[in-house]
């Protein structure tokens, strides 16, 4: 668990995005030290290390580092992505990947952080397993927590890196006994004292529990707040008064102060938190705030946010509540199959959804069902939009699509043909641009010539951010980046969000 904070910081309030640098990208424990027996593999020979040296690197090292969930070739990517890019530039590069971005741009990122990519060419002996440690943390900031489970159970081997957030995501899932089994048995340092204590007790061993916390204390093993919150949780009954949350929340202390009674609404937490109202253990407005969240982010399935939104009739107005009024509405009018009510409850639900940048998951959740039925006027062109921003019926879309320019350029983008020449001087001229063949600098060839490929994926994903916020050079460039990269059908589709998505940034 995070280590205790220096006690300056520790006074001052912290910001949500404080407390998730602090809790989720808080220093791991050090990874396990490599065997020195360890087999050697040769890295490939790119013909572009400047000192001529061919850096050797520990077999399991590669194992641990390149574990993923599929192959690289399935996001149309090549397995020595990160090539000969310095393992400090690369945990820089995924530090900085944007998440407040596109759709499909969420979904890359995703896609880069879970794939199966070989490590870089000049990989340490010593810095086995840090690399896949960082993808982990960023799945888990993304609230991806799913996929990191699973990125972490693929593991050749578990380093005391990955156990300590193996159990944090098992916290926020309200998965915690299934994670102390597994933990019996192990040795304590691979999870930390607090882990170890909070366990203990558990399974019902509360004096063995106790025993450990004071020896613990003694040793200085836990972090003032730790100290504080397992003493509580262990001395329960003599608790006399309720104690302020801990400014540096981890999973375990929010956890804890929640089997106290004093949870903490997560809604101001980093977004990992969200899962933990998904337990069913919190009240529906909890769950649809939650679920928005984290669907919003990419990392729940629009389904299960349609699920939540017709469990019951809303209990209020305004706001959430418009919303589910909203789609159940539209759902209503879908199943009756009336073209006339699904316009007009289409047209009142789109607002609503883009007003909190959730359009793109109601398109995700209605627009195969509505794809075929006979709108008229806005609602067509509500529905042409959905069925570009979903790919769902592409025919229908391109049957649907406005004359002129503007729906030429976009059935051009939406079905892989070059796009026509177009007189817009705002974003689709940029993005016109951006499908130029002739446009890359060289600076950029030359990083693509040398292998570092994944410098290029972030760097497009960032200028693809800056577009978000209205800078149509950086539409230019990160759509120049991402063709290059071969990811051709990623740059039409983030081509088509940009246009049609309305993002504050």
């Amino acid at each position: 668990m995070p280590a205790s904070l220096p006690a300056q910081e520790a006074e001052a309030p912290l910001s949500a995005i404080e407390w998730l640098d602090q809790v989720l990208a808080a220093p791991l424990p050090e990874p396990d030290p490599a065997p020195s027996e360890a087999p050697v593999i040769l890295a490939p020979d790119s013909g572009q290390d400047p000192s001529g040296q061919i850096a050797a690197t520990p077999l399991d090292s590669v194992e641990i580092d390149s574990t993923g969930l599929f192959r690289a070739e399935r996001i149309g990517l090549p397995r020595d992505v990160w090539g000969p890019t310095s393992l400090p530039d690369i945990l820089d590069a995924l530090e900085n990947l944007p998440q407040d971005t596109l759709p499909r741009a969420q979904q890359l990122a995703l896609r880069v952080l879970t794939a199966e990519f070989a490590p870089p060419w000049s990989l340490a002996p010593e810095d086995r397993g840090l690399l896949l440690a960082a993808r982990v943390e960023q799945l888990i900031a993304r609230g991806a927590l799913e996929q990191a489970g699973q990125l972490i159970d693929a593991a050749p081997e578990r380093t005391a890196a990955l156990n300590a957030r193996a159990f944090d995501i098992a916290l926020l899932l309200g998965e915690e006994d299934a994670a102390c089994a597994r933990m019996s048995g192990q040795i304590a340092q691979d999870h930390g004292q607090a882990a170890q204590i909070f366990c203990t007790a558990r399974r019902g061993d509360w004096p063995a529990a106790y025993a450990s916390l004071q020896a613990a204390r003694t040793l200085g093993l836990l972090s003032a707040s730790e100290a504080e919150m397992l003493t509580r949780f262990l001395e329960e009954e003599e608790a006399e008064a309720l104690l302020p949350p801990p400014q540096d929340t981890t999973p375990l202390l929010w956890r804890i102060m929640e089997a106290l009674g004093d949870s903490v609404t997560t809604a101001n937490l980093p977004l990992a938190y969200a899962h933990a109202d998904l337990r069913g253990t919190s009240g529906w407005r909890a769950q649809l705030d939650a679920a928005e969240r984290l669907t919003r982010a990419g990392a729940m399935q629009p389904n299960r946010l349609l699920g939540l939104y017709t469990q019951r009739r809303a209990a209020a107005s305004g706001g959430l509540w418009e919303r589910v009024a909203a789609v159940q509405a539209l759902e209503q009018a879908r199943m009756g199959r009336d073209a006339e009510a699904v316009g007009a409850a289409l047209l009142r639900a789109w607002p609503l959804f883009a007003a909190v940048e959730l359009e793109y998951v109601l398109a995700e959740m209605m627009a195969a069902d509505l794809a075929h039925m006979a709108l008229t006027g806005q609602a067509a062109e509500r529905l042409w939009h959905m069925l570009l921003l979903t790919e769902a019926a592409p025919e229908r879309a391109a049957s649907l699509a406005p004359e002129g320019e503007f729906g030429q350029f976009m059935t051009a983008l939406a079905q892989g043909s070059a796009p026509p020449e177009i007189a817009a001087s705002g974003m689709a001229g940029a993005i016109a641009l951006g499908f130029a063949d002739d446009m890359l600098s060289d600076e950029v060839r030359q990083q693509i010539d040398e292998g570092a490929l994944a410098m290029v994926l972030v760097d497009a994903l960032g200028f693809i951010a800056d577009a978000v916020a209205g800078d149509q050079q950086a539409a230019t460039r990160g759509l120049q980046r991402l063709r290059a990269l071969g990811l051709d059908d990623d740059a039409r589709q983030i081509a088509i969000e940009l246009l049609l998505l309305e993002r504050r940034g």
